[in-house]
C-alpha cells in the first residue's frame, strides 16, 4: 500500500465510514475479526453491494480490505483516531 491511489482508496473507505453509519459498524466488525472469517463476510458483503448496485468505486476500496496488512494499518489508524478524539474531549 505505497502509491497514491491506494491511499486514496484508503481515504475513500474512510469517508464512506465517516458519512454511513452502516458502512462504519460493518468495517470496523470486520477489521475485529481474524483474517478468515473476515474474507468471508467481506466476499458476502461484497457481493450483495453489487447485487444492489453500489458504487464501483466503494466495492473496489473495500476490496482492498482482503490484503490483511492493509487490514492490520486501517484498524490501527482507525485505533489511534478514536483515541485521539477521546483525548480531546
Amino acid at each position: 500500500m505505497n502509491t497514491n491511489s491506494d491511499l486514496e482508496s484508503i481515504e475513500t473507505l474512510l469517508q464512506a465510514m465517516r458519512h454511513d453509519p452502516v458502512i462504519h459498524r460493518k468495517v470496523i466488525a470486520m477489521l475485529e475479526m481474524d483474517p478468515y472469517p473476515r474474507q468471508i463476510v467481506l466476499s458476502n458483503w461484497l457481493e450483495e453491494l453489487r447485487l444492489h448496485h453500489a458504487p464501483k468505486k466503494l466495492c473496489q476500496t473495500l476490496s482492498y480490505l482482503f490484503d490483511d496488512l492493509i487490514a492490520e494499518k486501517v484498524y490501527e489508524l482507525l485505533r489511534r483516531i478514536r483515541i485521539s478524539n477521546n483525548n480531546h474531549l
